[in-house]
């Protein structure tokens, strides 16, 4: 019975880590998103060192609330990621081994996924903590980025690897040279 749900259950979770990321990845590299028409009574605080906060126009009072959050979170996220590379890197060598054993194998799949799950939380964690703290019209288009990087995401039909080209090269999955 598990190998029926073995496989969707599999899709599931990565489609949702693949969301998670997404607005991990708002929060953790500069430049994501396309300049947002600013009222004119908003000006640039070049005390916000996100350029998506400044994008969003939060003010440094916002910004000196924020701020410890994504370092907490950056820092855990960081921890989180090299248990999962750990696991995975387990997994395969489980993969590896002459004797296969598909109770260790599983086991190991379901550690990475609880792993997973625990980046999930982070990511929420954190979306939660600035919704206090953000007016509606800025968490509305908080929200509104991380929607676009999903569907980038999900347009290009990988499983996540976009996200790691634009952590490195400061570029957005889906973007053409216009945008």
């Amino acid at each position: 019975m598990w190998s029926k749900f073995q496989k969707p259950l599999l899709v599931l979770s990565l489609s949702l880590n693949l969301a998670f990321v997404a607005i991990w990845l708002v929060h953790t590299a500069p430049g994501l998103v396309t300049a947002q028409k600013e009222p004119p009574e908003v000006v640039e605080n070049a005390a916000v060192s996100s350029s998506l906060h400044r994008e969003l126009g939060v003010t440094s009072d916002q910004w000196s609330r924020i701020e410890p959050q994504i370092l907490r979170f950056r820092q855990s996220a960081r921890e989180q990621q090299q248990t999962i590379q750990t696991l995975r890197d387990q997994l395969i060598g489980l993969l590896a081994a002459g004797d296969v054993n598909m109770f260790a194998i599983r086991a190991k799949q379901d550690e990475i996924l609880a792993g997973q799950r625990r980046m999930q939380d982070l990511v929420i964690g954190l979306l939660l903590q600035e919704k206090e703290i953000l007016t509606s019209e800025q968490e509305r288009a908080l929200l509104n980025v991380i929607h676009q990087q999903c569907k980038c995401g999900g347009d290009s039909g990988s499983s996540g690897a976009g996200f790691g080209h634009m952590l490195i090269n400061d570029s957005r999955p889906c973007a053409s040279p216009g945008q």
